[in-house]
Parts: structure tokens; sequence; C-alpha cells
């Protein structure tokens, strides 16, 4: 009996003892990443009755207190709030791009402009009004030239923040390196699982909860980079893939890399086998910035600058200059006039007499060079003056001075282009609010299983130091009774 009870009590401090090295580890790795709360699972040795009373207790495993249900929850709110919160800082680098409150921005300068034609118009003979037009249509060119820069600026930063993997096996920089880091520390931290689960050991020293905390840590990691869903196997290994297409299976990692050009809007992220992924997480909004959002907003910059351009120089060609030299188009009626006509007043491109329409537009437009030097050149009269002869007919410059009024003109252009980078801009915000209250609730949920908390392990460690106690004075007093009895004995 008394050796029974010897080993009673001996089991129970060894499960006590278990249970004071994982209290004491949970404590230690309260903030760890990826970290679950570790519980020893005992069961008795030969209970029987309805008391359960038995041979003592058997240490069957230390597992982790963790749900799949809570982890995948946790891992799609991670994508979306990292996605949120990527698109809102695209949409303040894209608004910066616009300065709408100083006096120098674009809808400043057109007010500028607008009424520099306006004083041309009482003033057509007027050396300093003409000057006046030409230095508000250049300040008009280069900003527009600015804000197409820095939103070609903004484009790239993006691209380079996107990274690549260069060559196929290489690491790659940028966020797309980050996430082959990721994707290959997964598949060897599987190797190690399974190492461990066909009786081996792993690298290191590490346990299996170890290695799963690392390997947990990871995918969330991995997943506010681009959006992953996760399976975790019998044996521990993890399956990972992204948009249904896999990454991590076993211990074979598939790295990513750009493929297409932002050029075209046709940059993605695929696998080094070719699939192409429908990526969520920081480097799907970088992908969006990239393709959609600031394309976008670059068109829109160069229609403003095609309205100016067309409107001015249409005006321009069908009117005559205070001097009476024609435009092209008015110079082209009849009668036919052989003399010098006027150049137009934009051009973009590179060319010195011509202006384009299309992509690329506001990053080129400028001051046509020989009106800048001659600014008596801006047409002031109507076609119908004579050819030729000096004129004070100021229809023409009237004309051009109302184009700031004008439906679909630059102005109203601008203001629409302005109105939707506000919008976008409240839009990503209230998302990236909504998604922050997703991740907080998910986060919450997934650390009332897996989470360590303070007070619960800290009583756990108490009445464990307590139950040891015990035990160990069960074991004193029934080595006294057996040396006492032997002595009686002999």
């Amino acid at each position: 009996m008394s050796d029974l009870t010897l080993q009673i009590a001996a089991s129970g401090i060894e499960a006590e003892q278990a249970q004071l090295d994982t209290a004491s580890n949970n404590l230690a790795n309260i903030s760890t990443p990826g970290y679950a709360r570790e519980v020893v699972n005992q069961t008795d040795i030969n209970a029987i009755g309805e008391s359960g009373a038995g041979d003592g207790v058997l240490i069957n495993s230390v597992s982790e207190d963790s749900s799949a249900l809570y982890d995948q929850l946790n891992l799609a709110a991670q994508g979306q709030l990292s996605q949120t919160n990527e698109s809102v800082a695209i949409q303040n680098l894209a608004q910066n791009s616009f300065p709408i409150t100083t006096g120098t921005g674009l809808s400043s300068q057109l007010s500028s402009l607008w009424s520099a034609f306006s004083t041309l118009a009482t003033e057509p003979g007027s050396g300093a009004a003409q000057q006046s037009v030409v230095q508000g249509a250049s300040s008009v060119a280069g900003t527009l030239n600015s804000m197409s820069s820095q939103l070609t600026s903004v484009s790239g930063q993006l691209q380079n923040d996107l990274g690549d993997i260069g060559t196929k096996g290489s690491v790659g920089t940028g966020y797309v390196g980050q996430a082959n880091q990721l994707i290959t520390q997964i598949a060897q931290i599987n190797g190690q699982l399974a190492g461990l689960s066909a009786g081996g050991s792993s690298s290191g020293g590490l346990d299996a909860n170890t290695l799963s905390d690392e390997q947990r840590n990871a995918a969330a990691t991995l997943a506010g980079l681009i959006g992953v869903k996760t399976t975790t196997e019998a044996d521990g290994t993890m399956t990972v893939s992204s948009g249904g297409i896999q990454l991590v299976s076993g211990t074979v990692a598939n790295e990513v890399q750009t493929t297409g050009f932002a050029g075209n809007a046709t940059l993605a992220v695929e696998t080094t086998n070719g699939n192409v992924i429908p990526a969520g997480g920081t480097i799907g909004a970088l992908l969006t910035g990239v393709n959609t959002t600031i394309p976008n907003y670059q068109s829109s910059l160069d229609s403003i600058a095609d309205s100016l351009a067309t409107s001015l120089n249409s005006l321009q060609g069908g009117g005559v200059s205070a001097a009476g030299i024609p435009g092209a188009s008015s110079a082209a009626a009849a009668p036919p006039y052989a003399g010098s006509v006027l150049p137009s007043i934009f051009v973009n491109g590179g060319s010195a007499t011509t202006y384009t329409a299309g992509a690329g537009s506001a990053a080129t437009i400028t001051v046509n060079p020989t009106l800048a030097a001659s600014p008596s050149l801006i047409a002031t009269a109507a076609g119908s003056a004579t050819a030729g002869a000096a004129t004070i007919d100021p229809t023409t410059a009237q004309a051009m001075a109302k184009l700031g009024s004008s439906s679909n003109g630059p102005d109203d252009l601008y203001q629409t282009l302005v109105a939707l980078v506000g919008t976008q801009t409240a839009q990503a915000q209230d998302s990236q609010t909504s998604s922050q209250a997703l991740a907080d609730s998910t986060a919450a949920q997934q650390s009332s299983v897996e989470g360590v908390n303070t007070n619960e392990e800290t009583v756990n460690m108490l009445a464990a130091q307590q139950n040891y106690q015990a035990l160990a004075s069960v074991i004193s007093s029934t080595t006294t009774a057996l040396q006492s009895l032997l002595t009686a004995v002999n």
C-alpha cells in the first residue's frame, strides 16, 4: 500500500511540475506573436468508481489551445486591414499631388489666366496684358507638368514598395521579397514538424508547439502582405493558398514574382510556375494603386490639359491678333491670306508647333516657344476682322476668358478630379475604420481561446505549487511511516 501511495504521489508531483512549467511558459510568452496558450493533457491511471480514484495520473501531452475557425477569421481580417491601410496611404500620396488650398494650386492659376484674358479683352494692344496672358498660361502648364510628375513618382514608389523576385529562386525585394521569405519559412517549418510527427527531432531543439507558434505567426504576417487561407494537417504541417493558388504544400514553397507592366496597367503577381494570384493584403492594394488608381488620376489630368490646349488653340486659330495677323483657320478662309499666321498657344510632346491630345499630355504641355518669345501674337479679334490690318476687336479674347466658366472646361474637369480624389480618399478611410473594427473583434475572439490570461495562469501556478507541496508532504509522511514500521519490525 505504501508503494502505491508513493507511486500516486510521485505521478502527481510530475503532473504539477508540468502544470508549473506550462503556466510559467504561457506567462513568459504572453506577448509573443503567434503564441497559443499551452495546456497539460493528463488522464487518471486505472481510475475506478464514481470518485475516479486510481493509481495516479499520466501526462499525455502539452498541447496548444487553438481554434482553426478563429485562426482563419483572423487571417482574413488581417489581410483586409493591411489592404485598406495601404489603400489609405496611396490615396494620401495621390491627394498630395493636387494642391487645392494654396495660391499656387491649379484652380488658382486657371483663375488668374482667365482674368488675364479678360484684361487683354479690354486692352487688346497692351503689351503688359499680352505678357500677363503668356505668364499665366506658362504657370498653368508648369503646374500640370508638376502634378503629372508627382503622380508618376507615386506610381514609381508603389512599384518600388512592391518589389520583384528578380530571378526564379531568389529571395526578391520589397513586399514580394518579404512574402517569399515567409513562404519559404513556413515550408521549412512544415519539414521540421513532419520530422517530429514521424518520430524524428526538430533542428535547434524546438518542440512542436514552438514550431507551430512560429508557423502561425508567419502565416499571419503573410496574410497581411498578400491575403491567404491556411489548412493545418494532422501532422501539424500547414498548406497555404492565396486566391485559390497554392503557395505552400508540405515542404514545397511556390515563391511569387511580378509580371506584366505598370505602363499598360497589367502589373500582377504570379507564382514562379506561372499562376497569377488575385492578391489581397498590402500587395493587392499596391497593384490596384499602380494599375487603376494612379492611371485614372493621370488620365483625368491629361483630359484637363487637353481641354485647355485644344479650346484655346482652336480660338487662337480662328482669331486675329491686334496687329491683324490671322490664325491658321482664319488665314485659310476666303479670301485666303498668304502671309504668316499666328502660332498655337500650347504645344506638347517636344513639338514646337503642334499639340496632340491623349495619354501623357499633362506631362509635356507647354506654351508655344514662338508665342512665349512674342506675346503680341495672341489672337484678340474675331476671324472676321480684316487680316493684315490692326484691330481693337476683343471678341476672341473675351471668348478665351469665358472658358473658365464653360461646362466640361478645364476648371470644371479639375474640380471633378479633386472631388473624385477626395471622395475616394474618404471611402478608403471608411473602409480602414471598418477593417480595423473587424480585425480588433476577430483578434479578441482568437485571444479568448488562444490568448494567455495573466490572472488565470497565476492562479494555475499557485494551485500547482500548493498541490506540489501537499504531495511532497504525502511522500514525506509516507516515507516516515514506512521507516517507523521497518524500525518497529526490526
